[in-house]
């Protein structure tokens, strides 16, 4: 199944863990998410005999982090952090480490099997994971083990992951939507390829973004540059005429590479 074929199925994305491996296929050697699946299945049983009767929240999430963090032993990747490795979850399932993002759709998606109505939140350099509750948004960060993360410790997750340049408001801790989730999962991958100058990944990561966002004037203008690296004016100049006409303001700097096209095809 393509990313495509997924989105028909699953618009709404609502299955995430596959969802997140197909919006990384190209990039992995198995693109079938069944191992992965079949993998949390498995946690989801484990923790389905955890679970504490009379029902306690707090208890339920202890027993799902203990899980995660002490007996399987996933953790944030610090010290390789830009790997794409960490991006991939077949690869963070095997290596046990991977970004706030992968980790947080790991426990995203035990949390739903446990019954919890769990979301993601996309703070500002550091995505977090969250629990829908009577009382409010209960926030968690996978990436540190589960920690419980309130507003000031949003705030702060802001300020590390943007050297103070960012300002925290409270309305960053609101939930993504799923389909927002992988869409900031690829644009991980993306902008790493583009820094690097990798055009061929950056060409499929800039493509499955726009499968995912076909609104998004960004990504269209961002692959028409990846196909000019790669000697393609054809397919860039399509990508740059939708890029203009999905603008909500006008950009010189398409209307330049436009003209510049049209005047040499």
């Amino acid at each position: 199944m393509s990313l495509l074929e997924y989105l028909r199925l699953d618009p709404e994305c609502r299955n995430l863990a596959e969802g997140a491996v197909q919006a990384v296929a190209p990039a992995l050697e198995d693109p079938d998410p069944a191992s992965v699946v079949m993998q949390l299945n498995e946690w989801a049983f484990t923790l389905a005999g955890r679970m504490p009767l009379p029902w306690d929240t707090d208890r339920a999430l202890e027993a799902l982090n203990h899980l995660l963090f002490e007996e399987l032993g996933f953790d944030g990747d610090r010290e390789t952090y830009d790997d794409p490795l960490n991006a991939l979850l077949p690869a963070v399932v095997a290596r046990r480490k991977g970004l706030p993002i992968s980790l947080s759709i790991l426990w995203i998606d035990l949390a739903r099997r446990m019954g919890f109505d769990a979301v993601g939140v996309g703070l500002p350099g550091h995505f977090i994971a969250a629990l829908r509750s009577p009382s409010g948004l209960l926030c968690f960060d996978p990436f540190n083990r589960g920690r419980a993360v309130g507003e000031e410790g949003g705030a702060a997750l802001v300020k590390a992951a943007s050297a103070g340049r960012i300002a925290f408001h409270p309305d960053m801790l609101k939930p993504a939507t799923d389909r927002q989730i992988l869409i900031r999962l690829v644009r991980n991958l993306h902008l790493r390829f583009m820094h690097a100058e990798d055009w061929e990944e950056a060409l499929w990561t800039a493509t499955h973004l726009i499968l995912l966002d076909p609104g998004d004037a960004r990504t269209h203008k961002e692959r028409a540059f990846v196909h000019l690296q790669r000697d393609e004016p054809a397919p860039a100049l399509a990508d740059l005429r939708e890029a203009l006409r999905l603008s909500p303001d006008p950009d010189p700097e398409i209307r330049a590479w436009l003209q510049q096209l049209e005047s040499s095809s």
